[in-house]
């Protein structure tokens, strides 16, 4: 009884899905990003991987996930297994974002792919940047800590609440402030 009542439930979230994209081709991206914000935690990796994304084993994805930049190339992004992600997390996939295994993600964390002014006076002095950012595994990135374009966060390493990461962490290593900066060094 249980198996058909899980088939039953993968069914509809198929159709329901198969909406969606319908919707997405005539509306855009919006309409599938919407739907992975406000998509239950008990569906939203299920959901998720039949829009493309790459998601492991285990991954425990809160509600209110924010994509954004997204192209209809959700394959850009990469969650491995046994990763946390918090509530209200904005991912910028205009470039990859690889979130290794065991990583976490905090509460209200942004990560950044690209810098864009667009195409206003001040982009003669800040052009486009674009890069994919890798979170190691083992990495903690503290609440509402913001990682910039082409950053890698090391293995084991911790991003403290609030941080702007505007350089690579490296591995075992605890980094906080805006900008971040080197606090100390993990051993054991």
């Amino acid at each position: 009884m249980k198996k058909l009542i899980k088939s039953v439930i993968k069914l509809i979230l198929c159709i329901n899905i198969f909406i969606i994209k319908f919707k997405a081709k005539i509306l855009g991206d919006y309409v599938i990003n919407r739907y992975i914000e406000n998509c239950s935690e008990r569906f939203l990796a299920f959901s998720m991987q039949k829009f493309g994304v790459h998601i492991a084993l285990n991954a425990n994805i809160k509600r209110g996930l924010i994509l954004d930049n997204t192209y209809r190339q959700y394959t850009k992004l990469h969650i491995g297994d046994n990763c946390f992600i918090g509530r209200k997390v904005f991912l910028d996939l205009a470039d990859e974002i690889f979130l290794e295994k065991d990583s976490v993600v905090s509460e209200g964390v942004s990560i950044i792919t690209h810098q864009d002014v667009g195409k206003r006076m001040i982009s003669k002095f800040y052009r486009r940047k674009q890069a994919k950012v890798l979170v190691k595994e083992g990495a903690f990135i503290g609440t509402n800590a913001t990682i910039l374009c082409g950053i890698t966060i090391g293995k084991c390493a911790v991003v403290g609440a609030g941080a702007v990461v505007t350089k690579d962490i490296p591995d075992y290593t605890v980094a906080a402030g805006v900008p971040a900066k080197f606090i100390k060094k993990l051993e054991g």
